[in-house]
């Protein structure tokens, strides 16, 4: 478990499945900009068992609120074989929980922890180019705008644009919320 100032991270355990499916798969938490497909029961356990095995390929934490409610998720998976980095995604699963700071708090927990735990050198954060609280995410947790995708995404039937941003391990030890030494 990672503790933050009013929630916790914490791996997916095999009981959450039925409700993680459904706030996955419920509209708020799709937003404006992630694909309207829907996560199939048989995947998403798959996945979990997956990941329950080795962290390598990809790690889920669920955001638990004091109430110990799900609202939300942050993970990190391998995109690039040859790279010597890991891409973040994050969300919350409720719009009521939108701009309080938890993705931000989040993402700053997971960037420490994998830093800390994980032999890599770069961290990346990709979202569409019109989700501007993402890119405020990135920006709060001291990311650095690389550049644009041009039509890397297919999503609601086009194919969008995205911006790239990515954190270096000495950029995060000179952060000042960052703890590298602890």
């Amino acid at each position: 478990m990672i503790k933050g100032s009013c929630f916790h991270l914490r791996h997916v355990r095999k009981e959450d499945l039925p409700v993680l499916l459904d706030l996955m798969n419920h509209p708020d938490a799709k937003g404006d900009y992630l694909s309207l497909e829907l996560m199939l029961p048989g995947v998403l356990e798959k996945k979990i068992e997956e990941e329950s095995r080795s962290k390598e390929h990809y790690e889920t934490f669920l955001i638990i609120d004091e109430n110990n409610n799900m609202i939300g998720r942050v993970f990190h998976f391998k995109t690039i074989p040859y790279f010597n980095a890991r891409e973040i995604g994050y969300g919350l699963f409720t719009k009521n929980l939108h701009g309080r700071g938890i993705v931000t708090e989040a993402v700053k927990l997971l960037t420490d922890y994998l830093f800390k735990t994980m032999h890599i050198n770069r961290l990346a954060i990709h979202m569409n180019i019109g989700n501007l609280a993402s890119e405020k995410v990135a920006i709060n947790c001291g990311y650095t705008k690389e550049g644009i995708a041009r039509g890397a995404i297919f999503t609601r039937g086009r194919h969008e644009d995205i911006a790239m941003y990515a954190l270096l391990r000495h950029e995060w030890e000179q952060l000042a919320w960052a703890t590298p030494g602890k």
